[in-house]
């Protein structure tokens, strides 16, 4: 009789294949920046006393091998990869461990697709792999030992008859295998969520700020503060802060940056908020603050951020530590190799720390960037910053007076003025007439206000609102 081709190894081999496939096709094309960023949020090095780091703490062995793997999420394909191999291993191992144990395993490989659903319960929050790691070693131990045992003893157990129905087990498989992709899949505890954030963080460390405000709609602003906060930067970064800050939900100085909030994913933002405006000596802090937040108290995130704002501040001795220290993970050679020349650059090089830059980086907002704007009076985008949160917190005074002090460099007569600053001025002015004296308004926004003013002093207070929405006025109503 002629043995069919699917043998119990091949058929083992036929579905782990097949799960594989599909574990990959959900985590690359679901998640795929959340891998990138676990790479960032991981760290690992060659050197011994990291090693004994890890002995040392509970993650112990396999938390070891997390952060090794973790190296190569960079690349989303290779992530996918990795964490797709991680699911199967264990399954993978129980089907060996069946076919060694009975005589006829084909009835019952079904079962080692159960295993799949409790790793996937809990593998995406698995910031260290440790679960999963875990799972895998005693997966691979046990099967081991089976082939070891089973090497001189052969048991002959078989499987009852009626459990030998092919179409059985065939629906027993997809059933187990479909709940271990609908945990991967399913938006719990908001994973989709973390996401969409992981998303923005790509973008904005590689400055695409034209895909944020495509991905961040003026609604999703309205109602997540981190989002909010990616769109306003993308914003200030394209000149676009003085005509949508209120569009996109600006409330006041407390969106641009997290004054009260420790999770990496908002000091990381952070991170990049004050490298975006060059504000290296709140950049290091941030720096030093989200690297905390990984298992070791470095992270590969940080320690990129760090080698590469010393570098910039020409700090050779601080930038040359970094380097170093990354040089000794398995996935920076090219990183590295590309900054050499930039350290040798600056061998000799004095630093170059800008004069204080208020040590209160985080808890005053406010007071630094107007620090920023004093010392740095002709940059337009310090004095966005500052004369938009002030005209989110509803601060007509102090706008007016800083708007005249940097409008003498940054808007010379002629010069046109953004359509917020002039919405503004014009309704400060029917308290304070003098407030536009000299400054040139737009015939356009006049028209605009009159309109405005017109429609809620005849009591269609709505219809103002609904009509000019995306306006300073419709705001400070």
């Amino acid at each position: 009789m002629k043995k069919s081709f699917f043998t119990p190894v091949r058929s083992l081999l036929f579905i782990a294949a097949l799960l594989f496939v599909v574990f990959w096709s959900v985590w690359f094309f679901c998640y795929r920046h959340y891998l990138i960023w676990l790479e960032g949020y991981s760290f690992f090095s060659t050197l011994p006393d990291f090693a004994s780091q890890y002995f040392s703490i509970k993650e112990g062995l396999p938390g070891y091998i997390g952060a090794f793997l973790h190296q190569f999420y960079h690349l989303p394909l290779l992530g996918a990869a990795i964490q797709s191999l991680l699911t199967v291993i264990p399954a993978f191992c129980l089907g060996i461990i069946l076919i060694r144990l009975f005589k006829n395993p084909e009835a019952i490989l079904w079962v080692s697709v159960i295993p799949l659903a409790f790793i996937t319960y809990r593998q995406f929050w698995d910031f260290h792999l440790y679960y999963t790691v875990t799972a895998d070693i005693a997966s691979l131990i046990l099967m081991v030992l089976t082939l070891a045992v089973t090497a001189f003893v052969k048991p002959e157990w078989k499987v009852p008859e009626r459990m030998g129905n092919i179409y059985l087990n065939m629906t027993l498989t997809v059933v187990a295998a479909s709940v271990s992709v609908w945990f991967i899949a399913r938006d719990e505890n908001g994973k989709r969520t973390h996401e969409e954030y992981t998303r923005l963080e790509y973008l904005g460390e590689n400055r695409r700020w034209d895909d944020i405000l495509d991905t961040v709609s003026p609604k999703d602003a309205r109602t997540d503060e981190l989002k909010r906060a990616y769109a306003l930067l993308a914003l200030s970064e394209s000149g676009l802060l003085t005509e949508h800050a209120f569009r996109y939900g600006l409330q006041g100085e407390s969106d641009f940056v997290f004054t009260d909030k420790i999770s990496p994913l908002c000091l990381n933002y952070n991170a990049l908020f004050y490298q975006c405006n060059d504000m290296y000596n709140a950049v290091i802090h941030q720096a030093y603050q989200q690297g905390v937040q990984s298992v070791t108290g470095v992270s590969f995130s940080s320690l990129r951020r760090l080698a590469d704002t010393y570098i910039e501040l020409k700090d050779y001795d601080l930038a040359r530590k970094y380097v170093d220290i990354l040089s000794h993970s398995s996935c920076h050679k090219a990183w590295v190799k590309e900054r050499l020349p930039q350290l040798e650059a600056i061998r000799n090089v004095k630093p170059e720390y800008a004069y204080d830059e208020y040590k209160a980086t985080i808890s005053n907002f406010t007071h630094v960037i107007s620090s920023m704007v004093d010392r740095n009076r002709d940059n337009r985008k310090y004095a966005d910053l500052l004369l938009c949160s002030l005209l989110a917190d509803q601060e007509g005074g102090k706008f007016k007076d800083i708007f005249r002090y940097v409008a003498e460099v940054q808007y010379p007569a002629g010069t046109p003025i953004p359509r917020l600053y002039e919405e503004a001025l014009l309704m400060i002015s029917t308290i304070d007439p003098q407030s536009v004296a000299g400054i040139r308004i737009s015939a356009d926004t006049r028209k605009r206000f009159a309109d405005f003013a017109g429609l809620m002093n005849s009591g269609k207070g709505t219809q103002a609102l609904r009509k000019h929405a995306d306006t300073y006025w419709a705001y400070s109503y």
